[in-house]
Order: C-alpha cells, then structure tokens, then sequence
C-alpha cells in the first residue's frame, strides 16, 4: 500500500469523527437557540450528520483493502462504486445549505431574499457545470485536454468568482454598527473559509487532467476529505458559536 492510499483512508475515518463530534457540540448549544438562529444550528447537525455517515461508510467499505496488497487502483475501484452524479448531487445540497448561511448569519432583513437567491442560483449553477467538466474528462480519457471539459471549468470557474464578489460587496455594505462584534468577526471567517475551502471542489477535474484516472480518483477524495473538515467541521462550529453569542447578546440587550 501507498502513502497516498493510507492517507486517504484514515482520512475518511478523522472526517467521519471530526463531523460526529462537530453534530454532538451542535446538540448541546440547540437549547439555547430560537428562530434563524436556532435554524442555523439545525442545518449545520443536517450536514455534519450526512457527512459523518458517508465517511464512515466509505472507511469501512475500503477496509477489507487493508488486509492485502491493494493500491490506489483497487481503492479507485471501491471508491467508483458511487456515481459521480450522486456525488455531485452531494456536493450540490451541501452546498446550497453552506452558502444560505451567509445571508442568515447577516440577517435577512438586512440583506433581502433576493441575495440569498442569487448566491443560491450562481452555487448551482458552479456545481452543475463543475460536473459536466468532470464528466468530460472521464468520457475522454486519453484524449488529451478535452474542449468541453475546458469550457465548463471555466464557467464554474466564473460563477465561483461571480459569488466571491457578491459575498464580499455584501459584506463591505453591512452596518457594523447593527451587529454583535463576534458577528461581524466570523462573516470575516467565513468569507475567508469560502474563498480557500471552496477552492477544493474544481480539484477533481483538475486531477482528472493532470493525473492517471486510478490515481486521480484517491487525490480528489483526499483533497475533498480534508476540505470537508474546513468546509462543514469548522465551518459548522464557528457559525453555531456566533449564534449563541448573538442569542447572548440579544437576551441581554432584552433585559
């Protein structure tokens, strides 16, 4: 076995204990929180929940990998067993759930409905045509540099940009003033979790170029795995902290 085997390996087994603990925390601060507030602690056990079930299962399913000679092929082999539009499928709920978080954490009163809808549709839209370029490399293999791959990387590439611009003007109008300061402290984190945790998803076409197809599969579910931990584990936690803070500081401010 590998080094790129083994880490891949373990690494579906720290995302699927990371994302357990990470829902376990989110259970104990619900009690403290009511409405949006409480709504973004129930998303963020939501996700963590799925992500922690599907890394476990994804390690015990390449365990009997270890008790051999297996490589990376035969983990690309077990790993293949999902669909690549499950997977995508996947990507595109957890994400849409992840990106409503910002106009929540906001307020939407401050930020309206139609910014949460736009982030929305520009994050489909990122999603739906990462996967056409990812597609097209696995239709292609060996053809070199496919045109349609190229093309809709580039148009995801686009749209992620498009969101980034739209999250940051959006922060840059927000009244400070009209915020908790450990509010406006974690939309800084966010956005900046955003702009490098988001930067792992356009990996797998990226090693679907680059790399042989058996090697490509086990780096992109490495990369992805390791993103999951910033993208859901932390992610998750530092929203659910500013919640309570925010409940905190609304209950006083009531009193």
């Amino acid at each position: 076995m590998t080094t790129l085997f083994n880490l891949t390996y373990y690494s579906f087994l720290t995302c699927g204990i990371a994302a357990l603990a990470a829902v376990m925390y989110f259970l104990t601060q619900l009690p403290q929180l009511t409405g949006r507030l409480r709504l973004l602690a129930l998303l963020n056990v939501g996700i963590c929940t799925v992500s922690s079930v599907l890394h476990f299962y994804f390690f015990t399913r390449l365990q009997p990998l270890t008790a051999g000679t297996a490589g990376v092929a035969e983990m690309t082999s077990a790993i293949s067993s999902l669909p690549l539009v499950l997977r995508y499928v996947y990507w595109l709920a957890t994400t849409l759930v992840l990106i409503s978080m910002f106009p929540l954490l906001m307020g939407l009163e401050r930020v309206g409905m139609n910014f949460l809808r736009n982030l929305a549709l520009t994050d489909v839209g990122m999603i739906v045509t990462g996967y056409f370029g990812e597609y097209a490399t696995h239709v292609h293999v060996g053809d070199g540099l496919p045109l349609f791959a190229l093309f809709w990387f580039t148009v995801s590439g686009l749209l992620f940009a498009y969101m980034t611009i739209s999250i940051f003007e959006m922060l840059r109008r927000l009244p400070g003033s009209e915020m908790v300061p450990v509010q406006r402290d974690t939309l800084a984190y966010m956005f900046f979790f955003f702009l490098i945790g988001w930067s792992i998803f356009p990996a797998g076409f990226f090693y679907a170029l680059v790399f042989d197809p058996s090697v490509s599969v086990v780096l992109r579910e490495f990369t992805v795995n390791v993103g999951d931990i910033v993208n859901k584990v932390i992610w998750g936690m530092l929203v659910v902290y500013t919640a309570v803070e925010i409940a905190k500081a609304e209950r006083n401010a009531a009193a």
